[in-house]
């Protein structure tokens, strides 16, 4: 079967004092690369130093600096609408190279390769939907071919508006074809009624709506249990050794 390419965007940024972006950005590139994620990463980030010290073969760190001091609340939600918006158009001349370009959240960590998830979609935007039904702008996945189309309707939007109110409007008034990713393959993690096994059997797992520390804490886990868990607990006896 043919190799469907797709390019990932993701912003991490991380008031004064906090490495949770940090952290959960590296988490999630991580998981990634080990899933054998089939196209280029591109992450957006606020802090000087790199996520990893070599090179990363498809992935692509670039600088960005808000234009204020970031704040935790609603603060930061308007700083990264706004960065959001501005990723998006700076990826406009490059999406028509990619069958899909994904837009996420630091807090979306693969836990097993998710190629099967665009298999046979027919729709322009793949998407989560939260417990009202509303589309989950922490993970979208828009058609190469439209992306510019949508990009340029969502920079009409007034600057306050937010952003998963302008994504659910223009993608309503568009008449794009919407599908939701497969039930249970992509899950929120802190969502009420979503339980461990739940977790674990996902492709892709979505940890908005928790703390952020407890984002953090439940991405760390879930990459080391991925990374170095084993049946024969080689891990735990060399850590003991």
């Amino acid at each position: 079967m043919e190799e469907v390419l797709k390019l990932f965007a993701s912003i991490a940024l991380d008031p004064p004092g906090s490495r949770i972006a940090r952290q959960l950005a590296k988490v999630q590139v991580s998981s990634l690369l080990r899933t054998l994620f089939p196209g280029d990463l591109v992450v957006w980030r606020n802090f000087p130093e790199p996520l990893y010290p070599v090179e990363r073969k498809g992935l692509h760190e670039m600088d960005f600096q808000p234009d204020r001091v970031l704040q935790t609340g609603s603060d930061l939600a308007e700083v990264l609408r706004r960065a959001r918006m501005q990723q998006a158009a700076s990826l406009v001349e490059h999406a028509e190279r990619y069958e899909w370009v994904i837009l996420a959240d630091p807090g979306v960590m693969a836990l097993r390769n998710w190629d099967h998830l665009f298999e046979n979609k027919e729709g322009d935007v793949l998407v989560v939907r939260d417990e009202k039904r509303w589309i989950d702008p922490s993970l979208l996945a828009i058609r190469g071919r439209i992306f510019e189309t949508l990009v340029r309707r969502l920079e009409g939007f007034e600057v306050s508006q937010a952003w998963a109110d302008a994504l659910n409007t223009t993608i309503e008034t568009e008449g794009l074809q919407v599908e939701d990713f497969e039930r249970g393959e992509v899950v929120r993690v802190f969502e009420e009624g979503v339980g461990f096994p739940a977790v674990l059997n996902a492709s892709v797992v979505l940890f908005k709506g928790g703390a952020p520390e407890n984002q953090a804490k439940v991405a760390f886990a879930l990459h080391m249990m991925k990374t170095f868990g084993d049946r024969d607990g080689l891990f735990l006896d060399l850590l003991e050794s």
